[in-house]
């Protein structure tokens, strides 16, 4: 997993009164609002025994563990141990691990990595915002490694195959061209039937570590996150945004039925093709790629550099 980097790890819209539990990034983490409403990322384990925090509930802004009613400041710090008395100050020990997190363009970040003074801005695709209300989102869990969940979002050309009773385009692609800019990579082209001229425009970007953008109509954008589980799994988090439309009713109601479609539907005709992949990630096994997977090609060889940086800086 790629370190000092932002990952989205929750719709904000998920946080209510009480906590939520998620594991994110091999972690057991516990979400909530603190006492002015802010998000905060806290372990989801309590230090005293073990209880699952996501269980227990949120009071003036700190977070009681459902076990023994032990309360956590938003710092981490445990400020009562009820068998003790509001008298006695609580140890060092039984302090909750805190990550730096911020709620942004309707999503919970994560931190990961060294704790900083000053973080870098949230990555996100200027083509979506500011949020206008037209668009609606969903969430699963799948059981595959997050880097090939990353490469299948960059991947347009199994469209036609996988989901052309869905999006009726070509199979051959034209025009098609791939570049990486720092951490984003753009790509771009066209979905062309053969025997025929012109064909259905397309592009599919990436900012690393995870956040995806994909187009394939003038006015219908998908934003997606294949944030790690763990070393086995991925968050897979998206977003259909539309332009069709100002009317915001009719706007929502085209978006909700493109998610109720990708979840019906195309998750589900992804998921055969997954569940044949051979196991596990993308550095397992000796790929052949064309050139309609530059941008995958791309992803690869910018992953391995970070890889490689942050080895590089603990040997040192």
């Amino acid at each position: 997993m790629l370190r000092n980097r932002w990952y989205p790890i929750l719709e904000a819209r998920r946080l209510g009164r009480r906590p939520v539990g998620v594991k994110r990034l091999g972690q057991q983490l516990v979400v909530f609002r603190g006492r002015g409403g802010q998000v905060v990322v806290q372990g989801g384990f309590c230090p005293h025994r073990g209880a699952g925090l996501a269980a227990g509930r949120v009071i003036d802004g700190e977070l009681v563990c459902p076990w023994h009613g032990f309360r956590f400041a938003e710092d981490g710090h445990c400020t009562l141990m009820p068998c003790e008395g509001g008298e006695t100050r609580p140890p060092k020990a039984l302090s909750l691990p805190t990550f730096q997190a911020r709620e942004e363009r309707g999503l919970v970040w994560l931190w990961w990595g060294e704790r900083q003074t000053e973080l870098p801005p949230i990555p996100f695709f200027d083509e979506v915002g500011p949020e206008r209300g037209d668009w609606t989102e969903s969430s699963y869990v799948l059981p595959y490694h997050y880097t090939r969940m990353v490469e299948t979002n960059l991947d347009i050309h199994h469209t036609p195959f996988v989901h052309g009773s869905v999006v009726p385009v070509g199979s051959r692609v034209e025009g098609f061209d791939a570049k990486l800019e720092g951490d984003r990579i753009s790509t771009g082209g066209s979905l062309v039937k053969e025997g025929r001229s012109g064909g259905s425009s397309f592009r599919a970007d990436l900012i690393l570590p995870c956040l995806g953008l994909v187009q394939l109509a003038s006015k219908l954008h998908i934003l997606v996150s294949a944030t790690p589980v763990d070393e086995e799994s991925s968050w897979l988090w998206f977003r259909y945004y539309q332009g069709y439309t100002r009317l915001r009713p009719l706007g929502k109601l085209l978006t909700w039925l493109a998610v109720h479609s990708e979840l019906r539907v195309v998750q589900r005709q992804d998921w055969r093709i997954f569940a044949a992949m051979a196991p596990g990630t993308i550095d397992d096994f000796p790929y052949a790629f064309v050139h309609a997977d530059k941008g995958i090609a791309l992803y690869r060889k910018r992953r391995a550099e970070l890889l490689h940086e942050t080895s590089r800086a603990a040997a040192g």
